[in-house]
């Protein structure tokens, strides 16, 4: 009887000691590949590449804008009444900007607000041109292009998602691409078309 407690008390030690070492090679792996990330996210940012369109505003005084000022900052509220909630889009110039040819133009952000009727929010999400890069094949048209306008799409159920299209036009061609983008009600882009 003594032999059977004493494996069993063996066991358990092994058992222990194999859980810390498990949890010690995780954190230690965690934390390698949390300094690589912040190491590559040094190194990309610190690295200016020659065919990159988008950079931080050289000179605020020489970037124009594909938007009229009467248009930045101004909020519109769209409601749908199949859906519990109240949608606002505010667009806003953002800090970098599109380098062309003809000079530079200030990209644009649209923050989308999603309230529920009672006014507690749902989600706040800040939209760039760059987060239609993950969902798209071709990136040409993005990169040389600028957020133009943000409008809300009805989808006329209560399904619990929003529709927003986004416009980009390129500074210099004045070419349009629209993109249809789907957001859950967490502010996740789930598709874009």
């Amino acid at each position: 009887m003594r032999v059977h407690l004493r494996d069993k008390c063996e066991i358990y030690r092994m058992k222990n000691a194999f859980s810390l070492l498990f949890v010690a090679s995780l954190l230690v792996a965690c934390g390698r590949s949390g300094k690589k990330e912040e190491m590559t996210t040094q190194s990309t940012t610190t690295q200016p590449t020659a065919d990159s369109t988008l950079a931080a505003a050289p000179d605020s005084k020489n970037c124009r804008s594909v938007v009229e000022a009467d248009k930045l900052g101004k909020s519109d509220v769209f409601q749908e009444s199949a859906k519990p909630i109240t949608v606002t889009l505010t667009l806003a110039q953002d800090s970098s900007a599109t380098q062309t040819d003809e000079g530079c133009y200030f990209n644009n952000a649209i923050t989308v607000l999603a309230a529920k009727k009672s006014g507690s929010q749902v989600f706040k999400r800040t939209l760039l041109k760059d987060d239609l890069l993950y969902f798209i094949k071709t990136d040409d048209v993005v990169e040389r292009s600028v957020l133009q306008q943000v409008v809300y799409k009805p989808t006329f159920n209560a399904q619990r998602y929003i529709t927003l299209t986004m416009q980009l036009v390129e500074p210099v061609s004045k070419k349009k691409a629209d993109y249809t983008v789907t957001m859950n009600y967490f502010g996740e882009i789930i598709k874009v078309k």
